[in-house]
């Protein structure tokens, strides 16, 4: 059983939140490791291992860059643990620029640092649109490389957040 069906969920990009996190809390109840106490050890190492699959059908689907990656699998590309970089050299180009910004942030450039962050949030919200529209006209190398870039995008603004911390905390 795919992920998408663990949560009554149909197999694309922009799924129901709401859904996931209730389906969620609900398998959780009826499978938690805690619930089979009383269990032979079969019966709970089953309901061990529903539980460990539901979490990371979870984890995986929450996550728009790992549903993303989810979804090219059932596809039949495997990118998760590919060694491949981005060919984009304008995409590159602009990583190195923005890496050079955060490096030359300082606690004086409050108002600065929000408006790059939220660039950079458009800039996500940007590249997953695009994901899911190549993910329904089934581009998949074209989505490939849109995840690549998103996980990059995701990784700068972990990057961004610690620099917040570090400098304002």
């Amino acid at each position: 059983m795919n992920y998408f069906q663990i949560f009554s969920l149909p197999a694309q990009f922009n799924i129901d939140k709401t859904q996931l996190s209730s389906t969620y809390r609900e398998l959780q109840k009826q499978y938690h490791p805690d619930k089979s106490v009383m269990l032979s050890d079969s019966e709970r190492l089953t309901a061990m291992q529903k539980s460990t699959e539901i979490n990371d059908a979870y984890q995986t689907l929450k996550n728009s860059c790992l549903r993303a990656q989810y979804l090219l699998l059932l596809a039949g590309v495997d990118i998760a643990l590919e060694q491949r970089t981005l060919q984009d050299t304008g995409f590159l180009m602009q990583q190195m620029q923005w890496r050079e910004q955060i490096e030359s942030f300082t606690e004086d450039d409050e108002d600065a640092i929000e408006s790059f962050s939220e660039n950079i949030q458009q800039q996500v919200n940007d590249l997953e649109s695009e994901i899911e529209l190549q993910l329904h006209e089934k581009a998949f190398e074209a989505t490939a490389d849109s995840v690549r870039k998103l996980k990059f995008m995701l990784k700068l603004q972990t990057e961004i957040e610690q620099l917040e911390e570090k400098l304002f905390d």
